[in-house]
């Protein structure tokens, strides 16, 4: 008789162990969950679920993005239509509706036939995403058709990804935005204890970013990227972009940062400190 009970454990742990997969075995009423992965991605190859994700304007290269949330289903596929809904924790988030991002459905539905589908939401790279970090809480409500499933998730360890499996409330998701531009991984440059610029792009700063992806082309993404941006690659932008400072100053038409300095690329004639203005 033991060993009968054992059995039944067993397979009932082997079912819950692996819901990790979309078109999954559950024993319970039908409900619905964020089947967020790595980077925002859905597909099972790309690691486990995660109770959060990122939309990183400065990594996208874009002022508005609109971002897909996968909502995949416990339970069974059913021929008709069914509704849920996902409402935002205002207690929780920092984002406001209708200014960093459009206002949620009353309702949403999932297809007759899918077991999966998504909330879309538009976020907007608005002026204090520059300054701070803010969040976005979602949270599944019960409706007559589906319940939130999984508030419990204790997923398998032998999942793979970047990211590493850890326990959490699958009906809730965190969506962290940003705008801010941190200094990127590949950078040629810095300040001096006098607060003298040196190398060949000097201090970083979101104007000369700016200035650098205007001018040559060159996205803060691929700065970011160490593949992208090779140590030689980064000597030839600081010297294209001296000589386009240089010719703009000769022109009358110098560029300036915000603390009111030159702005500085390692080939150029001039020495900048930080904190001094230019004077003509």
């Amino acid at each position: 008789m033991k060993n009968y009970i054992w059995i039944y454990l067993t397979v009932l742990l082997s079912i819950f162990t692996s819901c990790e997969k979309d078109n999954m075995q559950y024993i319970g009423p039908d409900g619905v969950y964020f089947g967020v992965r790595d980077f925002g991605n859905s597909v099972d190859s790309l690691g486990p679920f995660q109770p959060s994700s990122r939309v990183d304007f400065m990594l996208k290269n874009t002022i508005q993005y609109s971002y897909k949330v996968p909502i995949l289903l416990a339970g069974s596929i059913k021929n008709y239509d069914r509704q849920f809904k996902v409402s935002v924790d205002a207690d929780s988030s920092s984002l406001e509706s209708g200014k960093h991002y459009t206002e949620l459905k009353d309702s949403y539905i999932l297809p007759a036939g899918a077991h999966q589908t998504w909330v879309s939401i538009d976020f907007f790279a608005t002026q204090d995403l520059e300054l701070s970090e803010k969040r976005l809480v979602l949270k599944i409500i019960e409706t007559s058709d589906l319940i939130p499933a999984f508030t419990m998730w204790d997923p398998p360890i032998d999942i793979g990804g970047i990211k590493p499996a850890e326990k959490m409330d699958a009906s809730r998701h965190t969506i962290f935005v940003s705008n801010m531009m941190i200094p990127p991984v590949n950078w040629l440059g810095g300040v001096l204890t006098n607060g003298e610029e040196q190398g060949d792009l000097g201090v970083f700063t979101r104007l000369k970013m700016e200035f650098i992806t205007e001018n040559l082309g060159i996205s803060y993404s691929e700065f970011m990227d160490e593949e992208k941006m090779s140590f030689l690659r980064l000597i030839l932008i600081g010297q294209e972009m001296s000589r386009i400072l240089v010719k703009r100053f000769n022109e009358g038409n110098p560029v300036i940062e915000e603390d009111g300095r030159l702005m500085y690329a390692g080939n150029v004639p001039w020495k900048s400190f930080i904190g001094i203005p230019y004077r003509p």
